[in-house]
């Protein structure tokens, strides 16, 4: 997590430019070749030096949001850098940590934040967990990475087949009981396919989905004092994604609009074993 971090000057840094040439690989290693016996002299003999790391300009959401979107492209056209990544890359890193970005995401396998938004190491601060909800350790997580670490950027980022999502449609529809061993993963999921059926619409599964990634933006944006003042001053975006699970394609919705809870809560097919909700 790099707590022990606090206190320690702060490296910043920069967009990755798509063309640009891999910021993934290890740095080159600048080798000196030394004097032969007939050039010998008092001078100590020169070493292999490697290059001054070069401080980095601090981003902006937006420039940030658009490392995740041209990283998302270049993983959809193939053109992908992490095969690059090697235990050399953690050097730099020895210092602390300076991620771009934090992304609340699902706990699926299928779903890998870095892999999706084509970043190396040290560029995604992750918290993961079925249905990507927020639990008060999950809060604390983001505010860390925002207050600490300077993360100009948070993504809830849900995606299409999500079986927590799909579990609590189940319930909410009648089609199975609440299992008390999943129910902290299911009860929070409850009110956006709930909210979903209130929409309507023809695919009640995706918009579930969407539905529960805004309402966790929502949910930071008004649970925590500090996150929220960071996105009214502008300080950080707080945006809502979802990543197709056939294409791996990531969208980001309207960060601005997030949802609603329904005018009148819709009741739950099986009262006598799922909990209520506002």
């Amino acid at each position: 997590m790099g707590f022990l971090w606090f206190g320690r000057k702060k490296k910043k840094r920069t967009a990755l430019a798509a063309d640009a040439p891999s910021p993934l690989a290890p740095e080159s290693v600048v080798a000196v070749t030394p004097p032969t016996s007939d050039e010998q002299s008092d001078t100590p003999s020169p070493v292999a030096v490697a290059p001054e790391h070069t401080p980095e300009p601090a981003l902006t959401p937006n420039e940030a949001l658009a490392i995740l979107k041209a990283g998302n492209a270049a993983f959809l056209s193939g053109d992908t850098r992490l095969g690059h990544v090697t235990a050399g890359d953690l050097q730099p890193l020895q210092d602390g940590q300076h991620p771009i970005a934090a992304i609340v995401g699902c706990a699926d396998s299928r779903t890998p934040p870095t892999i999706l938004f084509n970043q190396g190491l040290g560029r995604l601060f992750i918290i993961r967990v079925a249905g990507n909800t927020v639990d008060r350790r999950g809060l604390a997580s983001i505010v860390y990475a925002v207050k600490h670490l300077d993360c100009p950027l948070v993504v809830v980022m849900g995606h299409t087949g999500c079986g927590a999502v799909a579990a609590a449609e189940a319930v909410v529809d009648g089609r199975a009981e609440l299992d008390p061993s999943l129910e902290e993963m299911i009860v929070p999921i409850l009110p956006a396919v709930l909210s979903a059926r209130h929409i309507g619409g023809e695919d009640q599964a995706r918009l579930a989905v969407e539905e529960n990634a805004r309402r966790v933006v929502a949910r930071l944006l008004t649970s925590d004092t500090f996150l929220a003042e960071a996105s009214e001053t502008g300080r950080i975006r707080v945006v809502a994604a979802v990543k197709d699970m056939a294409t791996g394609r990531v969208d980001f919705l309207d960060e601005t609009t997030p949802a609603e809870p329904p005018q009148q809560a819709v009741p739950v097919a099986s009262p006598d074993h799922a909990p209520e909700h506002a």
